[in-house]
């Protein structure tokens, strides 16, 4: 379990922390909140059970670690399924993600943000592709690999929090000469994006920008 050190990564928000941790069966769950109990119970799978204890106590170590609270931390779910939290009256921002073997966690206080990750020996079929990009995007390819682009899209979608309603081609990403990296949705809400490799993972970070 540990803070993932972004701060030579062009274009990271210092406002975001990122933390992963190795899915593990030897994470306990007296942690959990009353309702988070309840919805652990619903778990039959093991490994459902120590994906979600894992992204628990990640979540927890770094609002200790990083953020330097010691105070009692509600994680909650948003109507659409998007988790947030709150330490006393303060509103935290919080998305997950998680491949085969890791959990990873991002928490702002002061950005919406949006996470996700990927093994980079995972392949993005073609016709997948050609069904979630559109004229524009595929001539990303020249610049970004293909598992880039997915987790770039992915990303964006949780930043939204409108999880499965949105489709990723209603999501366009676009490149610009300073090769920042942006998003809009439906051409109306607009979001940025950074994108590194760690841990053997392609990550996205999504955040709502100011920008209009």
């Amino acid at each position: 379990m540990k803070i993932i050190d972004t701060t030579h990564i062009e274009g990271f928000p210092s406002d975001v922390v990122i933390g992963s941790a190795s899915i593990s069966e030897d994470f306990t769950a007296h942690i959990l909140s009353t309702k988070e109990k309840e919805e652990f119970r619903h778990f039959k799978n093991p490994g459902r059970q120590a994906e979600y204890l894992t992204a628990r106590h990640l979540f927890r170590f770094l609002t200790g670690e990083a953020m330097g609270t010691q105070k009692q931390v509600q994680l909650d779910k948003e109507s659409g399924g998007k988790p947030f939290a709150r330490i006393g009256d303060r509103h935290l921002y919080v998305s997950f993600s998680h491949s085969q073997k890791k959990v990873f966690c991002a928490v702002s206080g002061f950005k919406d943000i949006g996470i996700d990750t990927e093994l980079l020996q995972r392949t993005i079929p073609d016709s997948v592709l050609k069904r979630v990009l559109d004229k524009t995007e595929m001539r990303l390819l020249k610049d970004l690999d293909p598992l880039q682009i997915w987790t770039l899209k992915e990303a964006a979608v949780k930043c939204l929090g409108t999880g499965l309603r949105t489709n990723l081609n209603e999501v366009r990403i676009t490149l610009n000469k300073d090769d920042e990296i942006s998003a809009r949705f439906n051409n109306d809400k607009f979001i940025e994006i950074c994108s590194f490799k760690t841990t053997d993972h392609q990550i996205a970070l999504a955040y709502h920008s100011k920008h209009i």
